[in-house]
């Protein structure tokens, strides 16, 4: 089964981030299949109801990236 991932970014953030790179490379590392959709729409991120941006919605739950500050953090919510 494939985790669901979803980053959150303001528009003007939205090309060039590193985050997809990273959670694709930690998914890789520790066999993980993931799904990714990056969303720069204010309409699109309003749903998740965060103003918090970068944010990361995985299978649903809403974590702002920022206070992910290692890849064993990110790993931990990607392996829930």
């Amino acid at each position: 089964m494939s985790t669901d991932v979803k980053i959150l970014q303001s528009s003007c953030c939205a090309s060039g981030s590193p985050i997809k790179e990273r959670i694709k490379k930690i998914a890789a590392e520790n066999s993980i299949e993931i799904s990714i959709e990056e969303l720069s729409d204010i309409q699109e991120t309003a749903k998740y109801g965060t103003t918090a941006f970068p944010s990361l919605v995985v299978d649903g739950e809403v974590y702002d990236y920022k206070k992910l500050s290692s890849d064993k953090e990110i790993l931990s919510i990607l392996n829930q």
